[in-house]
């Protein structure tokens, strides 16, 4: 059975751009905001180099061709952010917070490497999104010392439940498509830049 089509689920917007939106909304809820707009800062931060480097290429062909580099992986910067992030908080006291964290960050490599084993990504995209994720996640725990508010039970089994849900049913976020028809219409183009097409090139 190939389990790498499950394993990049894991790093899809669909799950985690909502549980990032969780986890700055559990932090004010907490009373922790200055926490919470560290979060949004580190992750926005993130989100928007991801998003600028796959629409400078996108719509004006620009990359790094000897290193097939067409953008930075979304999925692994996702899954490089938010898990250790999410993981830290299962665990109320600081040394099982730091290894739920690290264990997390196993995991988001394991999606990075999915995305190469199903051929979306190529190396150099997949380890700069992995470096990106891994560390924002890092700035944001080591600034707030891991010292975050644990999930309640309930707030917990949410978290399992919907998890669970997106890896059965399969949603993925239309985010490629979209950020496609944005460059596109951004750069004056008719069609996006594909992979193997550089501005110093002929549209093929």
């Amino acid at each position: 059975m190939n389990l790498w089509p499950l394993i990049t689920r894991l790093g899809d917007s669909a799950l985690l751009l909502p549980a990032a939106a969780f986890l700055f909304a559990w932090l004010l809820y907490r009373g922790e905001a200055a926490k919470a707009v560290l979060w949004l800062a580190v992750f926005g931060l993130a989100c928007a180099l991801v998003v600028f480097s796959k629409l400078a290429f996108m719509g004006w062909g620009i990359g790094i061709p000897a290193w097939n580099f067409t953008g930075i992986s979304g999925h692994s910067m996702m899954a490089g952010c938010l898990l250790p992030a999410l993981a830290a908080q299962l665990c109320g006291t600081r040394p099982r917070a730091l290894a739920a964290a690290g264990l997390a960050g196993g995991l988001a490599v394991l999606v990075g490497l999915s995305r190469l084993a199903i051929g979306v990504h190529s190396p150099a995209e997949v380890y700069v999104g992995l470096a990106l994720g891994l560390g924002a996640s890092a700035v944001f725990l080591g600034a707030t010392r891991l010292r975050l508010p644990a999930f309640t039970p309930a707030v917990l089994a949410l978290v399992l439940a919907l998890g669970a849900a997106q890896g059965l049913t399969g949603v993925r976020a239309p985010t490629h498509h979209l950020l496609e028809r944005l460059a596109a219409h951004l750069a004056d183009r008719e069609l996006p830049f594909q992979r193997g097409q550089w501005a110093d090139q002929p549209d093929v």
